[in-house]
């Protein structure tokens, strides 16, 4: 009998595994769950209207985090506005994985574990000692998809491979669900790319409940403007050039 191959679609795209890769069907199963669970979050009119979601903290540019309690923990999101048409800054995001640790001091290492398609794949990264965090580490599985607008949906869970077990040295976390959306910025298409972001993450060992969820939407301030400097930083350099 035939192999089944493992494959999932989405907006007119479909991700076949490779006979070789089969053993990360789970994987690639758990990253298109999660890509339903975003579409449905990112379609939401209480999400766009952030009804039912609390302001958490802000940004030095002002941007709001906001905060939801789900029978997963706490969920934080954030819109900003990052330099760089949106298929720059969805190549970088995507493909620049390997570089996070040089220009994100949050960010102790990063990788990719193995690439399933051009539109899928299994990451791992590392934090650094982050506020009253010591060290996580993650292994998920990412999918992402070109939208009808233009624009693009990045979805990444975490996943377990034999290839990269837990170490003592760091803590692993769970990502339940991280979630972006890129879109042309209205008026700057060219320029600029709207980001939403949203993540729902257990971090696991010993911390108390309620400091967790003081030091969440803290930490997603600290990546956010990490982001924002990078992708200023990039389009600088291209003008540049």
């Amino acid at each position: 009998a035939a192999l089944a191959m493992t494959s999932v679609t989405f907006y007119g795209i479909t991700d076949t595994l490779k006979p070789e890769d089969e053993k990360y069907a789970k994987a690639l199963n758990t990253a298109a769950e999660a890509f339903k669970e975003a579409e449905a979050l990112f379609d939401d009119e209480a999400y766009k209207t952030k009804k039912g979601w609390k302001k958490e903290a802000e940004t030095d540019d002002d941007d709001v985090v906001y905060g939801k309690h789900t029978p997963n923990g706490k969920m934080v999101t954030v819109s900003t506005i990052l330099e760089g048409n949106v298929d720059a800054v969805m190549h970088e995001t995507w493909t620049g994985i390997a570089s996070l640790p040089d220009w994100n001091p949050n960010i102790n290492y990063a990788g990719i574990v193995v690439s399933l398609t051009d539109h899928a794949d299994i990451v791992t990264y590392g934090n650094n000692d982050v506020l009253i965090v010591s060290g996580r580490d993650f292994v998920s599985s990412r999918i992402y998809r070109p939208l009808p607008d233009g624009g693009y949906r990045m979805v990444s869970r975490s996943v377990e491979v034999d290839s990269k077990p837990e170490t003592k040295d760091k803590v692993r976390a769970h990502l339940h669900l991280a979630a972006v959306q890129f879109r042309p910025l209205a008026g700057d298409e060219k320029n600029r790319t709207t980001c939403d972001v949203a993540m729902l993450v257990d971090l696991k060992g010993m911390i108390p409940k309620m400091l967790v969820n003081q030091v969440i939407p803290k930490i997603m301030v600290m990546d956010i403007e990490e982001n924002i400097k990078h992708f200023k930083e990039l389009a600088e350099k291209a003008k540049a050039e």
